[in-house]
């Protein structure tokens, strides 16, 4: 049964409305007439409602739909329409696109006037978008009375309307009406920590410093750290300082090393560090004395902050002056932190061995406390790195032997085994491996370590000696679902009876790995291994996997959580195309938790793709995709099937095409497919224009400078750092870029995905370090784990885009060479020998 919908009183009413909010007549709403808003008399009515009467056109239909007396409330995503989509604003969705703003409030504010009689959802939701759309044409006051309309219409987002008039009107100066706004907004709201930011600034206006300080310091100290915070803390800070006494200034000179030390090299810290010799300027040297010597805490923070910022050389000279003071002289909590983010800072600085020595103190300062097996490990991995295997193994072995049950002994097994083969010690490498399955049966690193004495026999030639270590491995681990290791075992096993004589059985292996693992890494290997083989078969094994998938819609489990107000507010949101705010509503219904229900996971990525957010919408579904929980199956279950029938809408909210007519120009602008672009730029950015990498790389194709700039000179387009982050730069740079790279590899131009990540360099180098190695096994022998893993996932995503999106082009990921590249082995095998 449909919700019933309430319409707003005949055109009188809802005209009356309009122009107040459209022209600016000065009647805003009841709260309002509380708050004193700007030109509006202390009596603005509130427009009347009345049940729903004939429209010219139909009202967009309630998402929730109620079942039978009892029964809980169903989600149906195909009914969430965006507000812009309704068909009698498609000019102002238009001019919206093009960033005309001005020109869509007037579009927006036309057909508010030519609508005699909307529907009240209809009619507050244009309201809501009309203060949204003038609030993007600079107009705030104008955006404030169209979200007082809003709010007075009533409906699940008048206190998001009410929020929304708060800030602008703050912004604009009106202290009094942002607060009046701010105070009539009801509590529970995903907002509230917004709310009291408006309130603070607001409060500050007027002078009330106490007042302003009590909720910046509540928004401050809230359990998950909000993402302005840092200029949140600095403007807290500046206002105390606005109000001179010692208390303010201690105040704020903690705020600022707070930054200082939590946020070092990013935005704010120059200003952080004004703000606190301001502060301690005004202090006696006695009260300056905790912040010029500050506690072991103190000091250990600054290191930690330094560290995660990778600011290399302070976080150094931190350390450094932690392992100085008396309390690192021995075993200690923290001797061992210190000595640890010491080692750490050497790491940034690729100062190796350095690195690894430091890593031994590590291990002494932490012996007989919680943090010794992090320590023995890291410590082993450091050895390796500085080429000192002897030294790996044997911290890998203690770790080991001192902590055999720890979650870290069967990874210490796994890396201080390949320690022992780069010392040559081969037997050794296969034997401790190959008893990980009864040494360590609840370990995670098991598959890992069968797999590579697997890898060790076939790089020898003994692909009969690959073919128990990868049985046991797949009897004892049938289905990996990992991206980078899903469909691995059964993969190479085919191989190997193939390659050993049993054709049958391993022509029956590749075809098992196309039917259960859709469009992974290793399915598309299959594929290519088995076209080789019999193209026929690969085909028709790929097609009758599509045809098994049911041809039924996509269903969402019903749940009472779908009647909360919360999901009625963020399904209201996503309409308006608030999708940051939609997500907060969405997070108080616990989406950000590992126990939220599947249902509410699979509507939450629905909505939030309806919003216009890809990056939110698919990284729920990513989350569940690299992490797979066993007692979560409803989540990953779609994993299992071929994008086709029921599951196609679950492949297309993994695999969406943000951007997409600007990605379809520049891929074929350069010569590129679009399936391509779309699989780096998904796992380069997650689809977030404006992020930016700890390598200083920019944006949705995750650019560094040097490189942008020498794309972009033909182009005639910036290439700063700012510039990178706006898609229509990135886009045409990255396109461009890829297109350079895959002409360095004609023969396979897959080779310009670990060209991508490592340097085109990269590629050529080791295609001569190992010329006769079929693509399979040198992408599993990519020296860099990052540039591996990299490759892998791009892959998997470049063969989900073009079965989705360009099924009717010819496949690369389904068709990967299976030499590396051929050229590069017919050019190395005629170049001479140099030996004598």
């Amino acid at each position: 049964m449909l919700r019933p919908m309430l319409r707003l009183k005949a055109r009188s009413t809802f005209a009356a409305v309009a122009l107040a909010a459209a022209l600016g007549s000065g009647c805003a709403d009841a709260t309002s007439a509380r708050g004193g808003g700007p030109g509006c008399p202390p009596a603005c009515p509130a427009p009347a409602l009345q049940p729903a009467a004939a429209s010219a056109a139909p009202a967009t239909p309630g998402p929730i739909l109620a079942g039978f007396p009892g029964e809980a409330p169903a989600f149906d995503p195909a009914r969430i329409t965006p507000v812009l989509e309704d068909a009698r604003l498609a000019s102002a969705r238009g001019l919206v696109e093009r960033e005309a703003y001005a020109k869509a409030a007037q579009e927006i504010e036309a057909a508010m006037n030519a609508t005699p009689a909307p529907a009240a959802e209809d009619g507050r939701a244009w309201l809501y978008q009309l203060g949204r759309i003038r609030a993007l044409a600079g107009d705030p006051l104008g955006a404030a009375r169209a979200y007082d309309a809003a709010a007075a219409a009533g409906g699940p987002l008048a206190d998001h309307a009410r929020f929304a008039a708060a800030q602008l009107l703050g912004q604009a100066g009106d202290a009094d009406g942002a607060l009046a706004r701010a105070r009539a907004i009801q509590p529970g709201l995903a907002i509230e920590a917004e709310l009291e930011l408006v309130i603070a600034g607001a409060l500050a206006q007027k002078g009330d410093i106490e007042g302003a300080a009590a909720r910046w310091r509540s928004y401050l100290g809230r359990s998950r750290r909000p993402a302005q915070w840092v200029q949140v803390t600095l403007r807290f800070a500046r206002a105390l300082l606005e109000h001179p006494s010692e208390a303010h200034a201690e105040e704020a000179a903690r705020l600022a090393r707070r930054v200082i030390d939590e946020a070092p090299g990013g935005a704010g810290g120059e200003e952080a560090r004004g703000v606190e010799g301001q502060a301690l300027g005004t202090l006696p040297s006695a009260k300056r004395k905790p912040f010029e010597s500050p506690a072991p805490d103190e000091l250990l923070a600054r290191a930690r902050g330094l560290v995660a910022a990778r600011q290399s050389k302070e976080a150094l000279r931190a350390a450094d002056a932690l392992m100085a003071r008396p309390e690192a002289a021995g075993p200690s909590e923290f001797a061992c932190e210190a000595a640890g983010l010491r080692a750490e800072a050497l790491e940034l600085l690729k100062r190796k061995a350095e690195a690894s020595d430091a890593h031994g103190e590590a291990m002494s300062r932490c012996e007989g406390g919680a943090g010794r097996a992090e320590a023995l490990y890291r410590a082993g991995r450091a050895a390796m790195r500085a080429g000192a295997p002897a030294e790996a193994a044997r911290r890998f072995a203690l770790l080991e032997k001192e902590l055999p049950k720890h979650r870290l002994a069967d990874d210490a097994r796994y890396h201080g085994a390949r320690a022992m083969l780069a010392l040559g010690d081969e037997a050794q490498f296969v034997r401790v491996l190959s008893a990980m399955p009864e040494d360590y049966p609840e370990g995670d690193m098991v598959a890992d370590g069968l797999f590579d004495v697997a890898l060790f026999e076939i790089e020898r030639g003994s692909w009969g000696g690959a073919v128990v270590p990868l049985t046991r491995a797949l009897e004892r681990f049938p289905r990996e679902r990992a991206y980078h290791a899903a469909g691995r075992l059964p993969y190479y096993l085919g191989r190997a009876q193939i390659e050993t004589g049993s054709r049958e059985q391993g022509v029956a292996l590749l075809e098992r790995t196309i039917r259960e693992y859709p469009l992974t890494y290793y399915m598309a290997l299959a594929h290519a291994r088995l076209g080789e083989i019999d193209p026929a078969a690969a085909a028709r094994v790929v097609a009758e996997a599509l045809d098994r998938e049911e041809a039924a819609p996509f269903e969402i489990a019903r749940s009472p959580v779908f009647a909360e107000p919360a999901f009625l507010r963020a399904v209201e949101l996503a309409r308006q195309g608030e999708a940051r705010l939609a997500r907060g509503e969405l997070d108080l219904l616990g989406v950000g938790a590992r126990t939220a229900p599947a249902e509410l996971l699979w509507a939450s990525a629905f909505l939030l793709a309806r919003a216009g957010a890809p990056a939110q919408s698919h990284g729920i579904l990513r989350t569940a995709m690299n992490a797979p929980r066993p007692d979560r199956v409803e989540l990953t279950e779609w994993l299992d099937h071929y994008p086709a029938g029921r599951w196609r809408p679950a492949w297309e909210l993994a695999y969406p095409r943000p951007f997409a007519g600007l990605v379809v120009a520049e891929a074929k602008r350069h010569g590129i497919p679009e399936a391509l672009a779309y699989a780096i730029m998904r796992e380069e950015s997650a689809f977030e224009p404006r992020v930016s990498s700890p390598a200083n790389a920019h944006g949705l194709m995750q650019l560094i400078v040097p490189t942008a700039k020498r794309m972009a000179k033909p182009l005639g387009l910036p290439w700063d750092a700012e510039a990178l982050k706006r898609p229509e730069v990135n886009v045409a740079l990255g396109c461009r870029y890829l297109s350079i790279l895959r002409k360095e590899f004609p023969d396979n131009p897959l080779l310009a995905i670990p060209g991508y990540n490592a340097g085109g360099g990269a590629p050529r180098k080791w295609i001569a370090e190992r010329p006769a190695q079929s693509f399979d096994l040198w992408v599993e022998r990519i020296p860099y784990e990052e540039t591996r893993l990299y490759t892998k996932r791009v892959l998997t995503s470049l063969a989900a885009y073009e079965l989705l999106y360009a099924r009717e082009k010819p496949s690369e990921a389904l068709r990967t060479p299976l030499p590396a590249s051929p050229t590069a082995l017919s050019a190395i095998a005629s170049v001479p020998s140099a030996a004598p």
